[in-house]
């Protein structure tokens, strides 16, 4: 009986479960049927949706102007094997928008209302500077810088800004004069512009020639030299050399009064009668007369006699080629450079001959350090007077040196 039980039990155990065996092979075949469909849709979207990657943000600082723009420069990984790269913009009024490559070569881009699209040519990082006018608002006194940033980063107040007040006083990593470290995420600061001492007085002094600057010109008097004087007050002023900015606002004040006095001088003059005016000048009306006349007929004879002679000496000279025509003198670059120009003028001048004739306004305020209206008052200046053209070009304004041919 023993012997028989153990020769059941091996049976049991060598017999395989060939019910079980089928149904695990049916599974793993169904399964593979409904991989495989998926896997070819994956396949074909690769192929035909186009490659875009989107940049993670590394690093971005803010810059606020005393106008309220504010430049900001933030820099964005890439993957190179990734023809595009879509990148978040802060805010949306763009302007002055320059993105290059690693290498510093400038990358094409679109910008539409979600941010802007880079062709990246197998760059592994992009940097972008651009201007923003949606982050500032002005409530009567109070500027509010207002932003959102995924990582942490610097703004770099104005001078003459005293902040009053940080939503998120947590987040501030450092403060350096006017450069403050914020930590990620929501944030608004508060400030306004302080003047005291020799910076009030220039103030005051600027903004009461610009009130009689305006008022003169609404009565069509020519304030031009009084306005230029201003212009170079408002220079001073944001160069921090109050004492010249005072000075030079006093001088158009008195060129703009100047202005002012000789224009009601001449309407005094204007009502008077003009019979008792004929009368008190009828002897000097009389003279004139007669010395005119004397004059139109002393030019008449000697117009005849030299008639002929005129002809005679003219002929030779008006057959030659042109050939033997002497070539005009070249005008000396120099020459854009009147003596009439502003000294800062001057200097805006110069440095666009020596960059090939033409730079970027962006370029050009960094370059002498001026606030983005002080530099497009400049630039509209020397575009009234001829010497330079201004072109829109990749949301930039070209600024371009006119030929000396366009220019005369």
């Amino acid at each position: 009986m023993n012997n028989q039980e153990a020769v059941l039990c091996i049976q049991e155990e060598i017999v395989p479960n060939l019910e079980g065996m089928l149904f695990v092979r049916i599974a793993d075949i169904l399964i593979r049927m409904v991989k495989a469909p998926l896997l070819a849709i994956g396949l074909l979207l690769t192929v035909v949706l186009p490659a875009q990657s989107f940049g993670s943000l590394r690093a971005v600082d803010f810059t606020v102007y005393p106008d309220g723009t504010t430049h900001i420069s933030q820099q964005s990984s890439a993957d190179p094997t990734e023809p595009e790269l879509k990148v978040t913009l802060f805010g949306k009024s763009i302007d002055n928008f320059v993105v290059q490559d690693e290498d510093g070569l400038l990358l094409s881009f679109e910008i539409d209302s979600k941010g802007a699209t880079i062709q990246t040519f197998g760059a592994s990082s992009v940097s972008i500077e651009y201007d923003s006018y949606d982050l500032v608002s002005k409530k009567g006194k109070i500027w509010t810088f207002a932003i959102d940033s995924p990582i942490d980063y610097t703004i770099t107040m104005p001078d003459e800004a005293t902040v009053v007040d940080i939503a998120n006083p947590d987040s501030i990593d450092t403060i350096d004069e006017k450069r403050i470290s914020l930590l990620k995420g929501k944030n608004q600061i508060e400030y306004f512009f302080s003047t005291s001492g020799p910076a009030l007085s220039a103030l005051n002094a600027i903004n009461e020639v610009k009130s009689l600057i305006e008022k003169a010109s609404g009565k069509n008097i020519d304030m031009t030299s009084a306005q230029e004087k201003l212009d170079l007050a408002i220079f001073a002023y944001d160069n921090k050399k109050y004492a010249d900015a005072e000075d030079l606002a006093l001088e158009s004040s008195a060129l703009a009064q100047q202005k002012i006095d000789e224009s009601e001088k001449n309407s005094q003059n204007s009502a008077t009668n003009p019979i008792d005016w004929f009368k008190d000048n009828i002897a000097g009306i009389a003279t004139s007369i007669v010395a005119i006349g004397g004059a139109v007929s002393v030019l008449t004879i000697l117009l005849k006699k030299t008639k002929s002679a005129v002809k005679k000496t003219m002929r030779p000279l008006l057959s030659k080629d042109d050939e033997d025509s002497e070539p005009e003198p070249e005008v000396d670059s120099d020459e854009i450079v009147t003596q009439e120009m502003r000294e800062d003028d001057k200097q805006l001048v110069s440095y666009l001959e020596k960059n090939g004739g033409q730079a970027f306004e962006r370029d050009l305020r960094k370059k002498f350090l001026l606030p983005r209206t002080t530099m497009w008052r400049a630039v509209k200046r020397l575009e009234r007077q001829g010497v330079i053209e201004i072109e829109k070009k990749d949301f930039q304004n070209l600024v371009r040196l006119k030929k000396k041919e366009e220019s005369q």
